[in-house]
């Protein structure tokens, strides 16, 4: 759990920096879904920007690195001031942006650590 704990430390500080936020949310990793609908939440809305991702059931690494990739480039709309209204959940710009990127993020950080594929 440690090593997993590292790993997503160093991949968050990854994606923060290639973003280029200035003031990174706080990341919640949650073992219980506790309201959440799907796999991660960021409410731009709120005073305290906080990233809420799902990290239980045995979910797998790379794909708890993938939320949190999507949604802080969804903090990173906000800061830029592209996110004014909630987008669609499903398809649009914004989405596609999130989207996109956050696979870009995992290939790139594969190149540094390949092990984020082994559990």
């Amino acid at each position: 759990m440690e090593n997993k704990e590292k790993k997503l430390t160093a991949f968050t500080k990854f994606v923060v920096k290639e973003l280029g936020i200035k003031n990174p949310p706080t990341i919640a990793i949650l073992g219980k879904r506790d309201g959440l609908k799907t796999t991660a939440s960021y409410d731009y809305s709120k005073e305290n920007k906080v990233v809420k991702v799902y990290g239980g059931n045995n979910r797998l690494l790379v794909d708890v690195m993938r939320s949190i990739a999507h949604e802080l480039t969804h903090h990173q709309q906000w800061e830029n001031g592209k996110l004014k209204v909630r987008p669609p959940d499903i398809g649009g710009p914004i989405e596609d942006e999130a989207n996109a990127k956050a696979g870009q993020f995992i290939k790139m950080f594969a190149k540094k650590d390949s092990t984020i594929y082994d559990d």
